[in-house]
């Protein structure tokens, strides 16, 4: 009888330390989560302070999705990797061409590390819907994306490009697009990865750059 007793005693002390072992467990784990939201939540105000006190906004609006200008571009929801790159090249002088210029000096007074806690909350902005029209029945831009093989590197819906240094382009404004095509096929820009595209861009005629753009432009961010 104790036997048996002792048995079930055993049996009940090991439960009670697995159902401890389980708590302490979930436990941890909540603790673990709860520090990771609270180290999000402050990378998330310290880029939203970094992007108001380098006067981001001023070019690319509050949220990242208006910018002053139609050549300048939308950047919320942009990949990280891609944002960073393009803010040290600017800072660096290896982008210079059409609107990015006018960054060189605030890049100056930017860090490295305020880059990249400002790339990664820019990536952190919800992409806001394109205010351009819609396009005409038979619009060459869709086929055009397809035919000079624009997917290849940043998607099929050009918002998923194939490496996160490569751009997401979908809802890029027309002026922009058009823009950046032409300085690549010039030569005006060739900062990291659009070398790539110079020789796309010169199987590609200007009215092919604009149809290309227009699509662009309408393609849900």
């Amino acid at each position: 009888m104790n036997r048996k007793i002792s048995a079930v005693g055993a049996a009940l002390a090991v439960t009670a330390l697995l159902l401890c072992s389980s708590c302490g467990g979930k436990k941890d784990e909540a603790t673990t989560q709860q520090a990771q939201t609270q180290t999000e939540a402050a990378a998330a105000s310290q880029g939203a302070e970094l992007y108001k006190s380098k006067t981001c906004f001023t070019c690319h609006g509050e949220d990242g999705n208006k910018p002053l200008l139609p050549n300048y571009p939308t950047i919320a929801g942009q990949n990280p990797e891609y944002a960073l790159q393009q803010m040290k090249d600017i800072a660096s002088g290896d982008r210079a061409n059409s609107q990015s210029a006018a960054m060189k000096a605030i890049m100056a007074i930017v860090s490295e590390e305020e880059m990249k806690i400002l790339a990664d909350y820019v990536a952190t902005m919800p992409a806001g819907k394109s205010d351009a029209a819609p396009l005409a029945a038979g619009h060459t831009g869709e086929e055009l994306y397809k035919s000079k093989t624009c997917f290849t590197c940043h998607g099929e819906d050009a918002k998923s490009p194939i490496l996160p240094i490569y751009p997401k382009i979908a809802g890029h404004s027309a002026e922009y697009a058009l823009q950046q095509m032409k300085d690549i096929a010039s030569g005006d820009r060739a900062n990291s990865q659009s070398v790539a595209m110079k020789g796309i861009m010169h199987l590609v005629n200007e009215d092919e750059m604009r149809a290309l753009a227009e699509y662009v432009a309408t393609l849900e961010r």
